[in-house]
């Protein structure tokens, strides 16, 4: 089940790769590519907390997303990155000229860091899904 969440994340990003991203340039390709790997690593980091909090009553962790609730399940939290990610294409590749493309892009990034980094800082790292998250820091 991880392994098609994750597949389908990185789907995502692929299936609305129209033939329009071809006319980005390649910094604001590589722009956007970070930009949904920092979404993944998100989603990754959000598993191992939902997996803690099906593990143990007494998980120190939390979500602070509102979109999708303080204990949420793993199909929400994908839903959720994925129709975000849909719309932020969709606007990156319709409604701007390069200048804002770049602009927002860089913008995405920076912001779209903070949880990654604050996620870190807790202890909930990023992992490859092969194996169940079996240590949790405070």
């Amino acid at each position: 089940m991880k392994w098609l969440l994750t597949f389908l994340l990185f789907l995502s990003a692929a299936s609305t790769s129209d033939a329009s991203i071809d006319d980005w340039s390649t910094k604001d390709q590589r722009l956007y590519t970070s930009f949904v790997t920092l979404q993944a690593m998100d989603v990754l980091q959000t598993f191992a907390l939902i997996e803690c909090q099906e593990r143990s009553p007494y998980c120190p962790y939390y979500e602070t997303n509102r979109l999708v609730g303080s204990h949420p399940k793993k199909g929400e939290v994908v839903l959720v990155k994925l129709a975000t990610n849909f719309l932020i294409y969709k606007m990156l590749d319709k409604k701007m000229n390069e200048t804002e493309r770049r602009f927002t892009l860089g913008a995405l990034n920076a912001v779209s860091i903070y949880p990654v980094i604050q996620n870190e800082s807790v202890g909930l790292g990023f992992y490859i899904p092969i194996l169940p998250y079996k240590s949790f820091r405070k």
